[in-house]
């Protein structure tokens, strides 16, 4: 993906609407670019287009159906960690979305702690146990955040975490744009057990306001075969096993 489309969906993301007129004018190019590059994301089922505008996909079906080949890969490979018995941690991200239904559809005899309402959703017809954790839910996330939310991570025992990130980088480590998810992240993490980040490759390279891990704080990262060899070194270099599905 283009540096320019990313940054289009980065100021999309935060914003929810942007006039081509305000890319145009932030990104130093013409309104025809701009709007190339909308009709461009728009295939990809990115973004929505509206007269004069950009609208962010607020439908969470819509995001989970991005990459759906890229994401049912690296939820497979997740899958393969997990053996009967273990008590899972799942956090937010459309990964996580996939990596909990491969878990319904395989009937493995797991449980399941998450904020995340999608999550418990996608195991309501497996076998496996899904404890969802109180506190004040983002609709748009369908993720519960908040002081009852951290309690609740604070009170469970698990013996492996699963996150999402939106962002990495060499120097800063995985990082994401929301400061309640961060936190939940933080603190489940604190636990000291198997630490997984499941992301595509197009999430390396970028940086977002909220600190989430360091690189001490994971074990493995699964991703994508393209993700870039520099960052696929740092990562070993940390001792971060990565798994390319």
């Amino acid at each position: 993906m283009q540096r320019r489309h990313q940054q289009i969906l980065e100021r999309l993301e935060s914003k929810g609407k942007v006039s081509v007129a305000e890319l145009a004018q932030w990104l130093g190019v013409s309104g025809v670019t701009i709007r190339k590059d909308l009709v461009a994301l728009e295939q990809l089922n990115r973004l929505r287009r509206a007269h004069g505008f950009a609208l962010a996909l607020n439908d969470l079906n819509q995001r989970i159906g991005n990459n759906v080949s890229v994401k049912e890969a690296m939820a497979r490979s997740a899958l393969s960690l997990l053996t009967a018995g273990d008590t899972l941690f799942i956090e937010a991200g459309s990964s996580n979305a996939h990596l909990a239904r491969e878990i319904g559809r395989s009937g493995l005899d797991v449980t399941v702690v998450t904020p995340c309402l999608y999550v418990a959703s996608e195991l309501k017809n497996g076998p496996q146990e899904v404890v969802v954790l109180g506190g004040v839910l983002q609709k748009r996330s369908e993720c519960l955040v908040g002081p009852l939310t951290r309690l609740g991570i604070s009170s469970i025992n698990v013996n492996k975490v699963f996150i999402g990130i939106d962002g990495y980088t060499p120097q800063q480590g995985f990082t994401g744009r929301d400061v309640m998810r961060a936190e939940n992240i933080r603190l489940a993490l604190e636990k000291r057990v198997e630490n997984v980040v499941i992301a595509e490759s197009d999430k390396f390279g970028r940086l977002f306001p909220f600190n989430v891990a360091q690189h001490a704080d994971i074990g493995t990262v699964i991703t994508d075969r393209l993700l870039a060899e520099e960052y696929l070194a740092v990562l070993r270099q940390h001792d971060i096993r990565v798994l390319m599905a």
